[in-house]
């Protein structure tokens, strides 16, 4: 009889800590705040080269205010799966979301929606060319991917480079004259 009483209470106490984990939390609609920084880095596009401060400046992460980026789940983008949240980072570049425990992928605007090449082609010109195998593979990507388990999390940092003469668009080269 004890035996069977202590199996009991086992497979109960087992039963209670397989609900309580971590799909528990999604089921139950109990949200972790997940935050962290969005900063902003620039390469040196002048002539002759720079005092090092400068190139340091350039190259010190920098708040990246008013950035909005977005969440979808899982590890890859798609547009099959629907943004959940989407956040905006403040004047100091933090920011600030809710989610519930599971695995996430960060994503900027131009992947909300399906990959429009056209448009990239348009932003080109004669000394801006467009890799179109990168720009497919930039898009399939997350910026970032994280996983939300039972705690809050605040170490997400997103860094975004700026190379010389692009405008930040993703797998465009610059080939004119630089400058003197």
């Amino acid at each position: 009889m004890a035996h069977s009483l202590r199996s009991i209470l086992v497979f109960t106490a087992l039963t209670f800590i397989i609900a309580c984990g971590p799909k528990a939390a999604s089921q139950t609609g109990l949200e972790f705040k997940v935050s962290g920084r969005i900063t902003q880095t620039h390469s040196y596009c002048g002539g002759a080269r720079p005092p090092e401060d400068l190139l340091k400046k350039l190259n010190t992460p920098a708040p990246y205010s008013g950035k909005k980026l977005f969440v979808r789940s899982g590890t890859s983008n798609s547009t099959e799966k629907s943004i959940i949240r989407e956040f905006t980072a403040d004047s100091s570049g933090y920011f600030s979301i809710q989610l519930p425990a599971g695995t996430y992928c960060v994503v900027v605007e131009d992947q909300v929606k399906a990959l429009d090449i056209q448009s990239f082609k348009n932003k080109t010109t004669k000394n801006l060319k467009l890799d179109e195998s990168c720009l497919q593979q930039w898009w399939d990507k997350c910026l970032m991917t994280f996983d939300v388990t039972n705690a809050n999390k605040s170490d997400l940092n997103i860094n975004f480079h700026f190379p010389c003469f692009t405008g930040g668009i993703p797998c465009m080269t610059y080939t004119g004259p630089l400058p003197q």
